[in-house]
Protein backbone atom coordinates (compact mmCIF):
# COMPACT_ATOMS: atom_id res chain seq x y z
CA UNK A 1 0.00 0.00 0.00
CA UNK A 2 3.22 2.27 0.64
CA UNK A 3 3.71 1.90 -2.72
CA UNK A 4 1.14 2.68 -4.41
CA UNK A 5 0.30 6.15 -1.74
CA UNK A 6 4.49 6.93 -3.36
CA UNK A 7 3.83 6.30 -6.67
CA UNK A 8 0.31 8.63 -6.69
CA UNK A 9 1.82 11.36 -4.45
CA UNK A 10 4.92 11.59 -6.87
CA UNK A 11 2.81 12.42 -9.89
CA UNK A 12 0.84 14.70 -7.75
CA UNK A 13 4.09 16.58 -6.69
CA UNK A 14 5.24 16.53 -10.47
CA UNK A 15 1.94 18.22 -11.43
CA UNK A 16 1.89 20.93 -9.21
CA UNK A 17 5.74 21.81 -10.27
CA UNK A 18 4.31 22.16 -13.79
CA UNK A 19 5.82 19.21 -15.20
CA UNK A 20 4.13 17.90 -18.15
CA UNK A 21 2.12 15.12 -17.63
CA UNK A 22 3.40 12.17 -19.90
CA UNK A 23 6.49 13.05 -17.70
CA UNK A 24 5.40 13.12 -14.46
CA UNK A 25 3.81 9.82 -15.20
CA UNK A 26 6.66 8.02 -16.42
CA UNK A 27 9.22 9.68 -14.30
CA UNK A 28 6.73 8.39 -11.08
CA UNK A 29 6.65 4.95 -12.46
CA UNK A 30 10.60 4.55 -13.71
CA UNK A 31 10.91 5.67 -9.84
CA UNK A 32 9.67 3.19 -8.01
CA UNK A 33 10.28 0.16 -10.48
CA UNK A 34 14.13 1.20 -9.38
CA UNK A 35 13.34 1.32 -5.92
CA UNK A 36 11.96 -2.07 -6.49
CA UNK A 37 13.66 -3.63 -8.69
CA UNK A 38 11.00 -5.84 -9.57
CA UNK A 39 10.90 -5.45 -13.37
CA UNK A 40 13.69 -5.09 -15.91
CA UNK A 41 14.04 -1.40 -17.53
CA UNK A 42 14.57 -2.91 -20.88
CA UNK A 43 11.07 -4.52 -20.70
CA UNK A 44 9.66 -0.62 -20.33
CA UNK A 45 9.49 0.08 -23.97
CA UNK A 46 7.33 -3.43 -25.09
CA UNK A 47 5.09 -2.39 -22.17
CA UNK A 48 4.22 1.27 -24.08
CA UNK A 49 4.02 -0.32 -26.95
CA UNK A 50 1.60 -2.46 -26.36
CA UNK A 51 -0.71 -0.25 -23.98
CA UNK A 52 -1.37 1.54 -27.41
CA UNK A 53 -1.26 -1.55 -29.59
CA UNK A 54 -5.65 -1.96 -30.45
CA UNK A 55 -7.56 -1.34 -33.05
CA UNK A 56 -10.29 0.68 -31.08
CA UNK A 57 -7.59 3.51 -30.31
CA UNK A 58 -7.25 4.11 -33.88
CA UNK A 59 -10.83 5.32 -33.98
CA UNK A 60 -9.01 8.34 -31.90
CA UNK A 61 -7.15 10.51 -34.58
CA UNK A 62 -9.88 9.61 -37.22
CA UNK A 63 -12.48 11.46 -34.79
CA UNK A 64 -9.84 14.24 -34.12
CA UNK A 65 -9.13 15.20 -37.52
CA UNK A 66 -13.30 14.89 -38.20
CA UNK A 67 -13.68 17.77 -36.15
CA UNK A 68 -10.70 19.75 -37.01
CA UNK A 69 -12.20 19.53 -40.54
CA UNK A 70 -15.42 20.29 -39.80
CA UNK A 71 -14.02 22.94 -37.27
CA UNK A 72 -11.98 24.91 -40.17
CA UNK A 73 -14.77 24.39 -42.34
CA UNK A 74 -16.99 26.97 -40.61
CA UNK A 75 -19.28 24.91 -38.58
CA UNK A 76 -19.18 26.58 -35.54
CA UNK A 77 -19.71 30.04 -36.91
CA UNK A 78 -23.39 28.13 -38.19
CA UNK A 79 -23.72 26.32 -35.22
CA UNK A 80 -23.67 29.18 -33.20
CA UNK A 81 -26.01 31.62 -35.94
CA UNK A 82 -28.61 29.14 -35.09
CA UNK A 83 -28.30 28.93 -31.80
CA UNK A 84 -28.25 32.91 -31.31
CA UNK A 85 -31.61 33.11 -34.07
CA UNK A 86 -33.37 30.22 -31.89
CA UNK A 87 -32.79 31.53 -28.39
CA UNK A 88 -30.97 34.77 -28.73
CA UNK A 89 -34.40 37.11 -28.20
CA UNK A 90 -34.21 35.68 -24.74
CA UNK A 91 -32.86 37.08 -21.76
CA UNK A 92 -29.21 36.72 -21.28
CA UNK A 93 -29.43 34.85 -24.67
CA UNK A 94 -25.67 34.74 -25.86
CA UNK A 95 -24.56 32.71 -22.41
CA UNK A 96 -27.45 30.43 -23.03
CA UNK A 97 -26.28 30.18 -26.96
CA UNK A 98 -22.80 29.46 -25.41
CA UNK A 99 -24.16 26.70 -23.42
CA UNK A 100 -26.82 25.55 -26.73
CA UNK A 101 -23.44 25.54 -28.95
CA UNK A 102 -21.36 23.41 -26.87
CA UNK A 103 -24.36 20.96 -26.61
CA UNK A 104 -24.62 20.64 -30.51
CA UNK A 105 -20.42 21.03 -31.25
CA UNK A 106 -19.89 18.63 -28.76
CA UNK A 107 -21.80 15.38 -30.54
CA UNK A 108 -19.21 16.64 -33.56
CA UNK A 109 -15.85 17.43 -31.33
CA UNK A 110 -16.24 15.21 -28.85
CA UNK A 111 -13.16 16.25 -26.80
CA UNK A 112 -14.04 18.96 -24.44
CA UNK A 113 -10.74 20.82 -24.27
CA UNK A 114 -10.98 21.07 -28.16
CA UNK A 115 -14.54 22.35 -27.77
CA UNK A 116 -14.45 25.12 -24.70
CA UNK A 117 -11.19 26.25 -27.33
CA UNK A 118 -13.28 26.66 -30.69
CA UNK A 119 -16.41 27.63 -28.90
CA UNK A 120 -14.60 29.96 -26.34
CA UNK A 121 -12.18 31.98 -29.13
CA UNK A 122 -15.37 32.92 -30.73
CA UNK A 123 -18.01 33.43 -27.34
CA UNK A 124 -15.82 34.82 -24.46
CA UNK A 125 -14.82 38.06 -26.99
CA UNK A 126 -18.23 38.74 -28.21
CA UNK A 127 -19.98 38.09 -24.73
CA UNK A 128 -17.27 40.44 -23.08
CA UNK A 129 -18.45 42.92 -26.10
CA UNK A 130 -21.74 42.67 -24.94
CA UNK A 131 -21.61 43.46 -21.26
CA UNK A 132 -21.07 40.28 -20.00
CA UNK A 133 -18.32 39.97 -17.10
CA UNK A 134 -15.72 37.82 -17.73
CA UNK A 135 -15.90 35.76 -14.96
CA UNK A 136 -19.52 34.70 -16.31
CA UNK A 137 -17.75 34.12 -19.82
CA UNK A 138 -15.31 32.11 -18.99
CA UNK A 139 -17.39 29.52 -16.34
CA UNK A 140 -20.39 29.23 -18.78
CA UNK A 141 -17.64 28.36 -21.66
CA UNK A 142 -15.63 26.20 -19.45
CA UNK A 143 -19.04 23.99 -17.57
CA UNK A 144 -20.70 23.34 -20.84
CA UNK A 145 -17.71 22.18 -22.34
CA UNK A 146 -18.14 18.96 -20.26
CA UNK A 147 -21.11 17.81 -22.15
CA UNK A 148 -19.18 17.37 -25.20
CA UNK A 149 -17.21 14.32 -24.28
CA UNK A 150 -20.35 12.94 -22.58
CA UNK A 151 -22.85 13.64 -25.35
CA UNK A 152 -21.99 10.53 -28.43
CA UNK A 153 -19.56 10.70 -30.12
CA UNK A 154 -17.54 10.89 -27.08
CA UNK A 155 -13.49 9.86 -27.30
CA UNK A 156 -13.68 9.19 -23.84
CA UNK A 157 -16.16 6.73 -23.32
CA UNK A 158 -14.10 5.29 -26.33
CA UNK A 159 -11.04 4.73 -24.19
CA UNK A 160 -13.07 3.47 -21.35
CA UNK A 161 -14.82 0.59 -23.48
CA UNK A 162 -10.82 0.14 -24.42
CA UNK A 163 -9.73 -0.03 -21.12
CA UNK A 164 -12.73 -2.19 -19.37
CA UNK A 165 -14.31 -4.25 -22.79
CA UNK A 166 -17.57 -2.53 -22.93
CA UNK A 167 -19.63 -2.08 -25.58
CA UNK A 168 -18.63 1.27 -26.99
CA UNK A 169 -22.06 1.93 -28.80
CA UNK A 170 -24.09 1.43 -25.19
CA UNK A 171 -21.89 3.92 -23.74
CA UNK A 172 -22.64 6.20 -26.61
CA UNK A 173 -26.05 5.74 -26.11
CA UNK A 174 -25.84 5.80 -22.37
CA UNK A 175 -24.21 9.04 -22.25
CA UNK A 176 -26.90 10.75 -24.33
CA UNK A 177 -29.28 11.45 -21.43
CA UNK A 178 -27.13 12.96 -18.74
CA UNK A 179 -25.34 15.03 -21.33
CA UNK A 180 -28.78 16.84 -22.55
CA UNK A 181 -29.93 16.86 -18.83
CA UNK A 182 -26.45 18.80 -17.78
CA UNK A 183 -26.86 21.27 -20.72
CA UNK A 184 -30.07 22.33 -19.56
CA UNK A 185 -28.96 22.52 -16.21
CA UNK A 186 -26.36 25.01 -16.61
CA UNK A 187 -28.80 26.90 -18.52
CA UNK A 188 -30.51 26.99 -15.42
CA UNK A 189 -27.46 28.14 -13.37
CA UNK A 190 -27.23 30.74 -15.89
CA UNK A 191 -30.35 32.26 -15.89
CA UNK A 192 -30.02 32.88 -12.12
CA UNK A 193 -26.93 34.56 -12.81
CA UNK A 194 -28.04 36.54 -15.90
CA UNK A 195 -31.27 37.70 -13.82
CA UNK A 196 -28.69 38.63 -10.77
CA UNK A 197 -26.57 40.74 -12.73
CA UNK A 198 -29.03 42.44 -14.93
CA UNK A 199 -27.53 40.69 -18.45
CA UNK A 200 -29.60 41.85 -21.60
CA UNK A 201 -30.62 40.03 -24.65
CA UNK A 202 -28.63 38.93 -27.46
CA UNK A 203 -31.47 40.63 -29.98
CA UNK A 204 -34.52 42.55 -29.56
CA UNK A 205 -36.75 40.24 -31.58
CA UNK A 206 -37.53 37.00 -32.06
CA UNK A 207 -36.45 35.28 -35.35
CA UNK A 208 -38.55 34.57 -38.35
CA UNK A 209 -38.98 30.58 -38.90
CA UNK A 210 -38.09 30.90 -42.34
CA UNK A 211 -34.66 32.66 -40.99
CA UNK A 212 -34.15 29.89 -38.53
CA UNK A 213 -34.74 27.00 -41.04
CA UNK A 214 -32.62 28.24 -43.87
CA UNK A 215 -29.96 28.31 -41.33
CA UNK A 216 -30.53 25.20 -39.65
CA UNK A 217 -30.62 23.56 -43.17
CA UNK A 218 -27.11 25.29 -43.61
CA UNK A 219 -25.66 23.41 -40.87
CA UNK A 220 -27.52 20.18 -40.98
CA UNK A 221 -25.70 17.83 -43.04
CA UNK A 222 -22.75 18.65 -40.04
CA UNK A 223 -25.07 18.03 -37.51
CA UNK A 224 -26.42 14.61 -39.28
CA UNK A 225 -22.50 13.23 -38.52
CA UNK A 226 -22.83 12.21 -35.22
CA UNK A 227 -26.40 10.53 -35.52
CA UNK A 228 -24.59 8.55 -38.72
CA UNK A 229 -22.13 7.57 -36.24
CA UNK A 230 -24.46 6.50 -33.32
CA UNK A 231 -26.66 5.05 -36.17
CA UNK A 232 -23.80 3.05 -37.60
CA UNK A 233 -21.72 1.08 -34.49
CA UNK A 234 -25.55 0.85 -32.38
CA UNK A 235 -26.59 -1.42 -35.97
CA UNK A 236 -22.98 -2.80 -35.79
CA UNK A 237 -22.70 -1.53 -39.75
CA UNK A 238 -19.34 -0.24 -38.33
CA UNK A 239 -16.53 -0.77 -35.96
CA UNK A 240 -15.47 2.52 -33.58
CA UNK A 241 -12.53 2.47 -36.17
CA UNK A 242 -14.46 2.66 -38.99
CA UNK A 243 -16.68 5.05 -37.51
CA UNK A 244 -14.52 7.64 -37.38
CA UNK A 245 -12.87 6.71 -40.75
CA UNK A 246 -16.91 7.63 -42.02
CA UNK A 247 -16.81 10.80 -40.07
CA UNK A 248 -13.17 12.13 -41.78
CA UNK A 249 -14.69 11.07 -45.49
CA UNK A 250 -18.19 12.79 -44.25
CA UNK A 251 -16.36 15.86 -42.62
CA UNK A 252 -13.77 16.45 -46.26
CA UNK A 253 -16.42 16.17 -48.28
CA UNK A 254 -18.98 18.77 -46.38
CA UNK A 255 -15.88 21.29 -45.64
CA UNK A 256 -14.73 21.76 -49.05
CA UNK A 257 -17.15 20.52 -51.14
CA UNK A 258 -20.32 21.55 -49.98
CA UNK A 259 -19.56 24.59 -47.94
CA UNK A 260 -16.41 25.37 -49.65
CA UNK A 261 -14.36 26.71 -46.90
CA UNK A 262 -11.55 24.48 -46.70
CA UNK A 263 -8.35 24.84 -48.95
CA UNK A 264 -5.78 22.20 -49.24
CA UNK A 265 -3.70 24.24 -46.62
CA UNK A 266 -6.03 24.08 -44.23
CA UNK A 267 -6.52 20.02 -44.36
CA UNK A 268 -2.68 20.18 -43.81
CA UNK A 269 -3.62 22.20 -40.90
CA UNK A 270 -6.39 19.62 -39.66
CA UNK A 271 -4.08 16.61 -40.30
CA UNK A 272 -0.99 18.25 -38.18
CA UNK A 273 -3.02 19.49 -35.28
CA UNK A 274 -5.23 15.82 -34.96
CA UNK A 275 -2.14 14.23 -35.26
CA UNK A 276 -0.01 16.52 -32.38
CA UNK A 277 -3.44 15.77 -30.32
CA UNK A 278 -3.43 11.89 -31.11
CA UNK A 279 0.65 11.67 -30.48
CA UNK A 280 0.19 13.78 -26.98
CA UNK A 281 -3.15 11.40 -25.95
CA UNK A 282 -1.14 8.46 -27.44
CA UNK A 283 2.20 9.22 -25.14
CA UNK A 284 0.21 9.12 -21.85
CA UNK A 285 -1.95 5.92 -22.91
CA UNK A 286 1.83 4.20 -23.49
CA UNK A 287 2.81 5.88 -20.33
CA UNK A 288 0.15 4.88 -18.27
CA UNK A 289 0.50 1.50 -19.17
CA UNK A 290 3.48 1.17 -17.33
CA UNK A 291 2.21 2.86 -14.35
CA UNK A 292 -1.22 0.58 -14.74
CA UNK A 293 0.81 -2.76 -14.53
CA UNK A 294 2.55 -1.30 -11.51
CA UNK A 295 -1.06 -0.77 -9.39
CA UNK A 296 -1.84 -4.32 -10.98
CA UNK A 297 1.59 -5.93 -9.35
CA UNK A 298 0.92 -3.77 -6.10
CA UNK A 299 -2.92 -5.57 -6.02
CA UNK A 300 -3.96 -2.10 -6.20
CA UNK A 301 -7.51 -3.37 -7.63
CA UNK A 302 -8.03 -5.91 -5.11
CA UNK A 303 -7.18 -3.50 -2.15
CA UNK A 304 -9.54 -0.50 -3.39
CA UNK A 305 -11.90 -2.95 -3.24
CA UNK A 306 -11.43 -4.41 0.36
CA UNK A 307 -11.24 -0.48 0.87
CA UNK A 308 -14.96 -0.01 0.06
CA UNK A 309 -16.18 -2.90 1.16
CA UNK A 310 -14.63 -2.45 4.66
CA UNK A 311 -17.13 1.20 4.06
CA UNK A 312 -19.79 -0.31 2.41
CA UNK A 313 -21.37 -3.57 -0.04
CA UNK A 314 -24.78 -1.63 -0.94
CA UNK A 315 -24.23 -1.17 -4.90
CA UNK A 316 -25.25 2.79 -4.18
CA UNK A 317 -22.68 3.08 -1.44
CA UNK A 318 -20.17 1.38 -3.50
CA UNK A 319 -20.96 4.29 -6.61
CA UNK A 320 -20.95 7.07 -4.12
CA UNK A 321 -17.43 6.31 -2.50
CA UNK A 322 -16.46 5.92 -6.42
CA UNK A 323 -17.45 9.23 -7.52
CA UNK A 324 -16.28 10.88 -4.47
CA UNK A 325 -12.83 9.46 -5.11
CA UNK A 326 -13.06 10.40 -8.62
CA UNK A 327 -13.72 14.00 -8.42
CA UNK A 328 -10.95 14.37 -5.77
CA UNK A 329 -8.41 12.93 -8.03
CA UNK A 330 -9.99 14.93 -10.99
CA UNK A 331 -9.18 17.80 -9.40
CA UNK A 332 -5.35 17.31 -9.99
CA UNK A 333 -5.59 14.93 -13.00
CA UNK A 334 -6.57 15.07 -16.28
CA UNK A 335 -9.68 12.98 -16.99
CA UNK A 336 -7.79 11.21 -20.17
CA UNK A 337 -4.24 9.41 -17.78
CA UNK A 338 -7.27 9.59 -15.12
CA UNK A 339 -9.29 7.51 -16.59
CA UNK A 340 -6.65 4.90 -17.72
CA UNK A 341 -5.42 4.69 -14.56
CA UNK A 342 -8.38 3.88 -12.51
CA UNK A 343 -11.15 2.45 -14.97
CA UNK A 344 -9.94 -0.93 -14.73
CA UNK A 345 -9.77 -1.18 -11.18
CA UNK A 346 -13.16 1.03 -10.71
CA UNK A 347 -14.71 -1.26 -13.61
CA UNK A 348 -13.74 -4.86 -11.32
CA UNK A 349 -14.91 -2.85 -7.92
CA UNK A 350 -18.08 -1.98 -9.54
CA UNK A 351 -19.10 -5.37 -11.80
CA UNK A 352 -18.41 -7.23 -7.84
CA UNK A 353 -20.99 -4.65 -6.21
CA UNK A 354 -23.33 -5.52 -8.96
CA UNK A 355 -23.66 -2.10 -10.70
CA UNK A 356 -24.07 -1.77 -14.00
CA UNK A 357 -21.31 -1.30 -16.38
CA UNK A 358 -22.53 1.12 -18.76
CA UNK A 359 -23.95 2.93 -15.68
CA UNK A 360 -20.77 2.84 -13.74
CA UNK A 361 -18.71 4.02 -17.47
CA UNK A 362 -20.94 6.88 -17.78
CA UNK A 363 -20.54 7.92 -14.16
CA UNK A 364 -16.57 8.19 -13.71
CA UNK A 365 -16.91 10.35 -17.23
CA UNK A 366 -18.90 12.79 -16.15
CA UNK A 367 -17.37 13.28 -12.83
CA UNK A 368 -13.98 13.28 -13.94
CA UNK A 369 -14.82 15.76 -16.72
CA UNK A 370 -15.94 17.81 -13.39
CA UNK A 371 -13.24 17.55 -11.63
CA UNK A 372 -11.27 19.32 -15.00
CA UNK A 373 -13.20 22.74 -14.16
CA UNK A 374 -12.87 22.19 -10.09
CA UNK A 375 -10.42 24.09 -7.95
CA UNK A 376 -7.32 23.99 -7.70
CA UNK A 377 -6.23 22.79 -11.19
CA UNK A 378 -9.18 23.70 -13.21
CA UNK A 379 -7.38 22.72 -16.63
CA UNK A 380 -10.27 24.07 -18.42
CA UNK A 381 -10.89 27.12 -16.61
CA UNK A 382 -7.24 28.30 -16.83
CA UNK A 383 -7.76 27.63 -21.06
CA UNK A 384 -10.66 29.84 -20.98
CA UNK A 385 -8.83 32.66 -18.08
CA UNK A 386 -5.93 33.02 -21.19
CA UNK A 387 -8.82 33.34 -23.93
CA UNK A 388 -10.51 36.07 -21.23
CA UNK A 389 -7.14 37.16 -20.07
CA UNK A 390 -8.46 37.35 -16.44
CA UNK A 391 -6.17 35.63 -13.46
CA UNK A 392 -8.24 32.18 -12.41
CA UNK A 393 -9.15 32.84 -9.31
CA UNK A 394 -11.29 35.95 -10.58
CA UNK A 395 -13.74 32.97 -11.40
CA UNK A 396 -14.04 31.19 -8.02
CA UNK A 397 -17.11 33.54 -7.00
CA UNK A 398 -19.00 31.96 -9.35
CA UNK A 399 -17.98 28.58 -10.12
CA UNK A 400 -19.08 27.04 -7.38
CA UNK A 401 -22.94 27.42 -7.85
CA UNK A 402 -22.28 25.25 -11.34
CA UNK A 403 -20.10 22.82 -9.20
CA UNK A 404 -22.98 22.62 -7.56
CA UNK A 405 -25.49 22.25 -10.20
CA UNK A 406 -23.07 19.67 -12.21
CA UNK A 407 -22.70 17.39 -9.06
CA UNK A 408 -26.36 17.48 -8.68
CA UNK A 409 -27.11 16.00 -12.10
CA UNK A 410 -24.12 13.11 -11.28
CA UNK A 411 -26.06 12.67 -8.09
CA UNK A 412 -30.04 12.19 -10.08
CA UNK A 413 -27.89 9.87 -12.00
CA UNK A 414 -26.69 7.65 -9.65
CA UNK A 415 -29.93 7.68 -7.58
CA UNK A 416 -32.39 6.85 -10.77
CA UNK A 417 -29.57 4.57 -13.07
CA UNK A 418 -32.36 4.53 -15.90
CA UNK A 419 -31.73 7.97 -16.93
CA UNK A 420 -28.43 6.22 -18.09
CA UNK A 421 -29.20 2.71 -18.86
CA UNK A 422 -32.54 3.48 -20.21
CA UNK A 423 -31.43 3.87 -23.88
CA UNK A 424 -29.31 1.02 -24.35
CA UNK A 425 -31.55 -1.22 -23.20
CA UNK A 426 -34.14 -0.57 -25.76
CA UNK A 427 -35.09 -3.77 -27.27
CA UNK A 428 -34.52 -1.60 -30.98
CA UNK A 429 -30.69 -1.43 -30.30
CA UNK A 430 -29.51 -4.98 -28.63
Amino acid sequence: MLTILLLFLLVLALVVLGVPLVYSLGVAATTIILSQGSMNTTLLPSRMYAGVDSFVLVAIPFFLLAAELLSAGGIIQRIIHVSRLMIGHLRGGLAQVNIFSSMVFAGIQASCTADSAAIGGVMIPAMTKEGYDKDISVVVTSTSSCCGPIIPPSILMILYAFLTETSVAKLFLGGAVPGILLGISLMGVTHYWVLKRGYKRSRETRAALGEIGRATWSALPALMIPGAVVIGLVGGIVTPTEAGIVACVAALFLSGVVYRELSFSGIVGCIRRAAHTTVTIWAVIAVSRVFSEILVRNMFAQRMIEAIYWVTESPLGVMLLITFFVFLLGMVIDTTPLLIMLASPIHQAGTLAGIDPVHLGVILVITALIGTVSPPVSLLLCLNCGIAKIPLHETFGVIWSYLAVMLGVVAVCILIPELVTWLPGLELFQ
